[in-house]
């Protein structure tokens, strides 16, 4: 996650994938990742009189969780829609 990037993810090796062409595991597993190691992405943010401090960029992992989790319950909606259809 380095460039923030609305409906994208960029895997570990570096590659971009949209999150509609995710595997339904792969999406549950990043989110839970990102849910083990928020504070992961906290930028150095520099240095005051006493030490160094950190910009807290939680608010970008919680808005990728949000796009992945609306992934996940657009999915569960059409399968929900496809099983009424069946019965």
């Amino acid at each position: 996650m380095r460039n923030f990037e609305k409906d994208w993810w960029e895997t570990k090796d570096h590659k971009r994938i949209k999150i509609c062409d995710m595997e339904t595991s792969h999406i549950k597993n990043t989110i839970s990742y990102l849910e083990k190691h928020r504070d992961f992405y906290d930028s150095w943010g520099g240095w005051d009189s006493e030490s160094f401090y950190y910009d807290d960029n939680s608010y970008l992992v919680d808005w990728k969780i949000e796009e992945l989790e609306y992934e996940l319950s657009k999915r569960e909606r059409n399968d929900d829609l496809l099983k009424s259809r069946i019965n």
